[in-house]
């Protein structure tokens, strides 16, 4: 198998998991491409209406060989007229070696931490400004183009992906509609304003990377899981999971004391 370039598979949160056993192949379906566009408009009136969530992703990326990232993320997520801010704490392993990052997303920016990460004394937290983050954006960008939680539905995009099926399901007791997709890397490319990014995605098209998505609603169109897949001669190379829960419930995202967090650029190197 060929091995992509690095550029293509940052190791970052590739948020993706291997594929369950059993996983149903999806059903071929007459949907007009029309659906999808209604589809994606009602998830996204239902994540504004609710609001807030709880999350849990798993996810996975390789180069094709050797070179591989796994991760866990569990928080909470708040949606608004403003962006998107919310506190995780996110489980990395890198060739087998964990680490353990906590994130507080707000308006202006970003609050981490690295778990082991040498500190000016009594600091426990680094700052990022929402302007001049590059290392967190590209943490992020293992969600998916968007760089948000829940950035899998960026792939629910009717100007680049088909329907292939829709099947009724049950996720955690609850009964649910699955859409399987097919991506389009190239028109994709057209609609993500991010550079690298879409140009990223330029480059997976001419690699013959095939991309692929699922979403799970519930009856109110609610997004409950959502998923897509980057595959490379049959093999998945890149895979992102979100799950969600308590859609429209209280979160609690809290700001680190300021007392205990350093501008990034004044971080050890």
């Amino acid at each position: 198998m060929r091995r992509l370039p690095i550029a293509l598979v940052p190791l970052l949160l590739a948020a993706c998991t291997a594929a369950p056993a059993g996983d149903p192949a999806p059903t071929t379906s007459s949907l007009p491409k029309g659906d999808l566009a209604v589809l994606a408009e009602r998830i996204e009136q239902r994540r504004a209406e609710l609001g807030t969530a709880a999350f849990h992703t798993e996810g996975f990326a390789s180069d094709g060989q050797s070179t591989e990232v796994r991760n866990v993320v569990d928080g909470v997520v708040r949606q608004d007229g403003d962006g998107v801010t919310g506190s995780m704490t996110m489980d990395v392993s890198t060739g087998g070696q964990p680490k353990k990052i906590a994130l507080v997303v707000v308006r202006d920016g970003t609050y981490v931490q690295v778990e082991g990460a040498p500190m000016p004394a009594g600091k426990k937290w680094g700052f990022y400004p929402a302007d001049g983050g590059g290392e967190v954006a590209a943490l992020l960008r293992g969600f998916g183009p968007s760089a948000t939680v829940g950035a899998e539905l960026d792939y629910v995009q009717p100007r680049a992906a088909l329907i292939l099926g829709k099947s009724a399901e049950q996720l955690d007791g609850v009964p649910v509609t699955r859409f399987d997709l097919v991506v389009d890397a190239l028109k994709m490319a057209k609609v993500i304003e991010d550079k690298d990014i879409q140009l990223q995605h330029t480059q997976l098209a001419e690699y013959g990377v095939k991309i692929s998505a699922a979403v799970w609603v519930d009856g109110t169109s609610a997004p409950v899981q959502a998923e897509y897949r980057f595959e490379l001669d049959g093999k998945v190379v890149k895979r992102s999971t979100t799950r969600f829960r308590a859609w429209g419930e209280p979160v609690a995202i809290t700001v680190p004391a300021q007392a205990e967090v350093v501008p990034a650029d004044q971080l050890p190197q």
